[in-house]
C-alpha cells in the first residue's frame, strides 16, 4: 500500500511538473513572438524615430558655450555615487549609507573637448554612516501608515540615507570649491525632487518635519518656510514657477518677497496670470493670512521681512541636521536635539532634507554657472512616446509615416530601434530635450488648436509638474565600427533649465484647471537645439570613451564612484558590525530578553542545522 501511495504521488508530482513546464513554455512562445511582432514594426518606422534623434557633437561650439558659461576653459569636474547595506543583529537592525566620488579636470581647447583623468576625492568630501536601530524604533522612524495599518519596509530607510548622501556630498564639495563646475550625480534630479515634493507633503501640513521650529542664525524655522521650500523654486528669468493651478500662491509669494505691496489685480497682471484667477489669489492669500499671518498689511498686499529669508533658515537647518547625521559625535545618527528635547530623525525628514539640497544644487547651478547632470541608467519612463510625441504630432509639429510600436518603456523602444535600426542611428546620438514636466501630462484630442498648440490634462488629478525647472534627454554614446548593432545601452540625463541657453517657444499648451483655461509653456528643443544640450553631450561623451567593458557608452568617473563605494562597504563592513557586537556584548542587560530571535530567524536556523 505505501509504495502504491507513493507511486501515485509521484505521478501527480509528474503530472505538475509536465504541466508548470508547458506553461512557462508557451508563456515564453507568447512573449517572444509578441517581441518579434514588434521588431518587424520598428524596422519600418526606423526614418520616423529618427526624427526625434539628435547625432553628433560639435565640440567647437562646445568649448565656446563651456568658456563663456563657465568663465573659464578648464574647470574641475565631480562625480559621485552611493551605495547602502542592511545587516541584523538579533533584535538590531544595522544600516551602512555612503557617498563617494571621483574627481578631475576638464578643459575646454579650440575645438576639443578633454577630460582628464579620474582621481579619487579628498577624504572629506567622502561621507558614511552606520546606523544601529531597534526593530522597536523602527516603526517610529520609517514606518509608513497604510489601509491596513503601520507598513515597515528596512530598505526604505538605506534608501532615503544614500540619496541624501549623494547631494549633502554633491552640495558640499560646490560650495567648498569654486573650481567645481560640473557635478554628475547617478540620480535622476526631476524625478527625485518631484517625488519628494509631493511624498513630504503630510509631513509638512502634519507639523511633523525636524525642521520646524529650528533655531538658525537667520530666525526659527516655521511650517510656512517648509511650506514654501517644498515648492518654491523661483528663478525670474524661467519666469518660474508660472502663476497657474496649484502654483499660483506660490508665484504670488515670491512676487512680493521683495517688499512690494500690491492689491491682487496688480499682483495677477505683474505675474502675467488669468485675470479669472483673482478671486482665486484672493482666497488663497486669506487662508495664508489665517492660517500663518505673513502678511504685514492685507488688501494691498505686504509681506513681513521675516519671510523674505525662509529658505536661508531651512537650508541652515537642513545642513545642521544632515551634519548630525554624517557626523554625529557621541551621540546616535539619528537622534536630534531641538530645544532642549531628542527628536528620531525620520525617514520622511530625510526625504525632505534630501528634497532640500537638490534645490540648494540647482539654485547654485543658476546663480554660480555649475553644470549639474543626473544620469540614469535604468528607466521606466514612457513620456516621450506616450506624451511628447502625440503632441508634437497634434500641434503640427511632427508628421509620421508609421504608429511606432508599444514598449513599456522609452528605453526599450529606442535601445530595440537603434539595433534594428542600425543604419538610422549613429552613435552618440540623443533624444530631442524636453521638460520634465511633460511626464506628468496627457495630451488631449482638440481639433480646434492651431499649429504650434495643443491641449493637456494632469495625468494626476490634472496636477502638472513645475515647467521650465529641468529637462531631460535619452542618450546612447558608443557603437562598434564593425558592426554598428553591437551597441551600448540607452541612457537618460536630466539637468536644470539655463535661461540664456533654453527656450521655451516652440510649443503651448493648454489645461482647463477650474473653468479656467490655463498656458503652459514647456521647453522642448524639437526645430532648434540648446548649447547646452550640447555641451552635456561633449561632456558626457568624452567621459564614455574609456575602454572598460563595464563602463562602455556610461560615464568612466561615476563607474569608478561606483565601484568605490562598493570596495570602501565591502572594507568596513567586518568592522562596524563588529562594533556593534562588541557593545551587545559588553551591555549588562539580559540578552535572551532584549536581543531575542524573531521566530523566523529561529526556524530559519534549526532548519539550516536539519539539511546538515
Amino acid at each position: 500500500m505505501d509504495d502504491g501511495i507513493t507511486e501515485s504521488n509521484s505521478n501527480r508530482i509528474f503530472n505538475l511538473e509536465s504541466r508548470t513546464i508547458e506553461q512557462v513554455q508557451n508563456s515564453t512562445r507568447f512573449l517572444l513572438n509578441s517581441f518579434q511582432e514588434k521588431v518587424a514594426e520598428l524596422k519600418l518606422c526606423g526614418a520616423d524615430i529618427k526624427q526625434v534623434l539628435r547625432f553628433g557633437v560639435d565640440y567647437g561650439a562646445a568649448c565656446s558655450t563651456a568658456k563663456e558659461f563657465f568663465g573659464s576653459d578648464r574647470v574641475e569636474y565631480i562625480a559621485i555615487d552611493g551605495t547602502d547595506s542592511i545587516d541584523q543583529r538579533l533584535d538590531l537592525l544595522v544600516f551602512y549609507v555612503g557617498a563617494f566620488g571621483y574627481s578631475g579636470s576638464a578643459r575646454f581647447l579650440e575645438n576639443e573637448v578633454v577630460i582628464d583623468e579620474p582621481r579619487s576625492m579628498k577624504g572629506e568630501l567622502s561621507i558614511s554612516a552606520a546606523v544601529p536601530l531597534s526593530e522597536e524604533d523602527a516603526a517610529e522612524v520609517f514606518g509608513q501608515k497604510t489601509e491596513s495599518g503601520l507598513e515597515i519596509d528596512v530598505k526604505r530607510l538605506p534608501g532615503a540615507l544614500m540619496h541624501l548622501a549623494e547631494y549633502y556630498l554633491a552640495y558640499k564639495a560646490a560650495v567648498t570649491d569654486d573650481t567645481v563646475k560640473i557635478v554628475l550625480l547617478d540620480r535622476t534630479l526631476a524625478g527625485d525632487v518631484g517625488h519628494h515634493s509631493w511624498a513630504t507633503r503630510e509631513l509638512v501640513q502634519h507639523h511633523l518635519s525636524i525642521l520646524e521650529g529650528m533655531e538658525t542664525p537667520y530666525g526659527v524655522v516655521e511650517n510656512f518656510d517648509l511650506q514654501l521650500c517644498r515648492i518654491l523654486l523661483p528663478n525670474d528669468d524661467l519666469k518660474i514657477p508660472a502663476p497657474r493651478s496649484h502654483l499660483l500662491k506660490y508665484a504670488a509669494v515670491a512676487h512680493i518677497l521683495d517688499g512690494k505691496q500690491l492689491n491682487i489685480g496688480q499682483v495677477i497682471a505683474g505675474l502675467g496670470a488669468n485675470q479669472n484667477r483673482m478671486e482665486r489669489l484672493r482666497m488663497h492669500f486669506g487662508e495664508l493670512e489665517n492660517e500663518y499671518n505673513i502678511f504685514e498689511q492685507v488688501f494691498n498686499y505686504k509681506l513681513k521681512d521675516k519671510v523674505s529669508k525662509y529658505w536661508d533658515r531651512v537650508l541652515a537647518a537642513a545642513i545642521a541636521v544632515a551634519d548630525h547625521i554624517f557626523d554625529p559625535r557621541d551621540k546616535h545618527p539619528l537622534r536630534f536635539r531641538k530645544k532642549a528635547e531628542e527628536y528620531w530623525i525620520t525617514a520622511d525628514d530625510i526625504d525632505f532634507i534630501t528634497l532640500i539640497f537638490a534645490y540648494a544644487l540647482t539654485r547654485r547651478a543658476w546663480t554660480t554657472n555649475l553644470l549639474l547632470i543626473g544620469l540614469i541608467k535604468d528607466t521606466g519612463a514612457r513620456e516621450l512616446v506616450k506624451t511628447v510625441i502625440p503632441l508634437l504630432k497634434m500641434s503640427g509639429k511632427l508628421k509620421l509615416e508609421h504608429s511606432f510600436p508599444h514598449f513599456d518603456s522609452d528605453k526599450m523602444l529606442l535601445q530595440t530601434n537603434s539595433v534594428v535600426n542600425a543604419e538610422y542611428t549613429p552613435t552618440p546620438w540623443h533624444s530631442v530635450e524636453t521638460d520634465a514636466a511633460f511626464k506628468t501630462m496627457s495630451p488631449v484630442e482638440d481639433a480646434s488648436m492651431p499649429k504650434g498648440k495643443a491641449r493637456v490634462n494632469g495625468s494626476f488629478k490634472n496636477i502638472i509638474y513645475p515647467e521650465r525647472s529641468y529637462v531631460k534627454a535619452y542618450i546612447q554614446l558608443w557603437s562598434s565600427e564593425k558592426n554598428p548593432a553591437v551597441r551600448s545601452h540607452v541612457f537618460s540625463y536630466d539637468r536644470p533649465a539655463y535661461p540664456t541657453y533654453d527656450h521655451w517657444d516652440e510649443i503651448l499648451l493648454y489645461n482647463m484647471d477650474s473653468k479656467v483655461d490655463e498656458k503652459i509653456s514647456p521647453i522642448i528643443h524639437f526645430d532648434r537645439g540648446s548649447e547646452m544640450t550640447n555641451l552635456s553631450m561633449a561632456i558626457l561623451y568624452m567621459m564614455s570613451k574609456e575602454v572598460v567593458p563595464e563602463a562602455i557608452g556610461h560615464n568612466y568617473p561615476l563607474f569608478l564612484a561606483d565601484k568605490k563605494a562598493k570596495t570602501i562597504l565591502s572594507q568596513h563592513r567586518q568592522a562596524y558590525l563588529g562594533a556593534v557586537a562588541l557593545e551587545m556584548n559588553r551591555s549588562d542587560l539580559d540578552q535572551e530578553v532584549l536581543f531575542s530571535n524573531r521566530f523566523r530567524d529561529y526556524r530559519a536556523k534549526i532548519e539550516a542545522q536539519r539539511k546538515k
